[in-house]
């Protein structure tokens, strides 16, 4: 009879870890829900080959020790994992067509970053979402465009309304220049090629553009490449007979889910995932060659020129490549792209709030000197789009003053 219970027992307990392993992945209810997967499996393997008999039962308990060992890496990759802080505006993203992801609706929207160790603040800000789903900037309602395309740099993380580089850059013309800021955060140059490809701003941007922004560093060959694990929904491009052709995004179908799965993983995290992101020389190739390519077609299509501000990197960041942060504004620069180096390093010699502490994002104060170096630069070198500047400038003298805190796409 006890036999026979215990043999009950343990056969009702294989549909119940079933459904509880099930139930952990689809909902994902705990912080840790992979290593309680894990777990839940190493049971169902044990209880199972409890039941077998002969070479089966043998393979099942090797299965079962594989499976206890897996949750005990997992474990351990859950405890040596650094913490990272939320920094989330909760509402304020959603999957998107083309691009991948973007503002979801329009709206106020609070971001809190702390520090998970010491539960400090790193910042408390607001980021204002238009109608047309952007960056709130205040600028001349119409006339001259220029436009800022660009990731969470451009966007603005970290800092309010008022201190974003684009706002920053408006506040210089006295909001007599019309200013887009199609930035947001975790875009890449696949977002940038992409949106003036497809025309996904075009209705925004008008057809009075006079310049595109777009701010970069060599991390972003990371996102061309696919390797960012927040770039599973990016737009894809590889080069194809010496040409950049469009393929999609990073990943659809069981790649999407496999690396979705992976990402979820603190042992995949921690052990392998470093090594992913890794540059190699084609990444960095590729990442140049998205950029010019952007900056060609922004020539073509809206006969404007590009002007890429450029962070400098670590040489240790590029090492292994066979390139420099010099040699990637150079080809830069050989292929059509204005480059301005923003890098600031002066003044972080200085002592100068450069970036967030706690976070890396640019303050205001980095913001505002960088703001004021490419509104130097329009006005030196590049003062030939000047005059239409002006013209706009004359223009909103003779009529009443207008701000716009709506610019930005059609709600998409």
């Amino acid at each position: 009879m006890g036999q026979w219970l215990s043999f009950t027992l343990r056969l009702a307990a294989i549909p119940l870890l079933l459904g509880a392993a099930a139930f952990i992945e689809l909902k994902q209810p705990l912080p840790y829900f992979r290593l309680f997967t894990f777990t839940v499996v190493f049971f169902l393997l044990a209880d199972i080959a409890s039941l077998a008999r002969g070479k089966s039962r043998d393979f099942l308990l090797v299965l079962a020790s594989l499976a206890f060992g897996i949750s005990l890496i997992e474990a351990g990759a859950n405890f040596w994992e650094p913490r990272k802080a939320d920094a989330a505006a909760p509402g304020a993203i959603g999957p998107k067509p083309i691009v991948g992801w973007g503002p979801d609706h329009a709206g106020r929207f609070h971001a809190l970053k702390k520090d998970p160790k010491t539960g400090a603040e790193v910042y408390s800000v607001d980021y204002t979402i238009d109608q047309n789903l952007l960056r709130q900037t205040r600028s001349c309602e119409s006339g001259p465009t220029i436009v800022f395309f660009g990731c969470s740099y451009t966007f603005g993380d970290g800092v309010n309304d008022a201190d974003t580089l684009p706002q920053q850059f408006a506040d210089l013309f006295d909001h007599k220049q019309r200013v887009l800021n199609l930035g947001f955060s975790g875009y890449g140059p696949q977002q940038f090629l992409r949106e003036i490809e497809t025309g996904y701003f075009d209705s925004v941007i008008g057809a009075q553009s006079t310049v595109f922004v777009f701010l970069t560093a060599a991390w972003h060959a990371e996102r061309t490449a696919c390797k960012s694990y927040w770039t599973a929904l990016a737009p894809r491009y590889a080069l194809e007979n010496d040409q950049v052709m469009f393929k999609g995004a990073c990943n659809e179908g069981m790649s999407l889910k496999l690396r979705q799965w992976l990402e979820n993983a603190a042992t995949y995290r921690v052990a392998i995932e470093p090594f992913r992101h890794k540059l190699t020389r084609d990444d960095v190739e590729l990442y140049i060659r998205v950029l010019l390519a952007a900056a060609n077609l922004a020539k073509e299509k809206y006969g404007v020129a590009t002007l890429i501000p450029y962070i400098q990197v670590s040489d240790d960041y590029l090492q292994g490549t066979g390139f420099s942060n010099e040699t990637i504004m150079r080809r830069l620069r050989e292929g059509g792209a204005i480059v301005l180096d923003v890098s600031l390093k002066k003044e972080q010699v200085e002592g100068a709030p450069i970036s967030i502490v706690g976070d890396g994002h640019p303050t205001g104060f980095a913001n505002r000197a960088r703001a004021i170096m490419l509104k130097t630069y329009i006005e030196g070198p590049m003062s030939h789009i000047l005059p239409s500047l002006r013209k706009a400038e004359a223009s909103q003298k003779s009529a009443p003053r207008t701000f716009s805190s709506e610019t930005g796409p059609g709600s998409r």
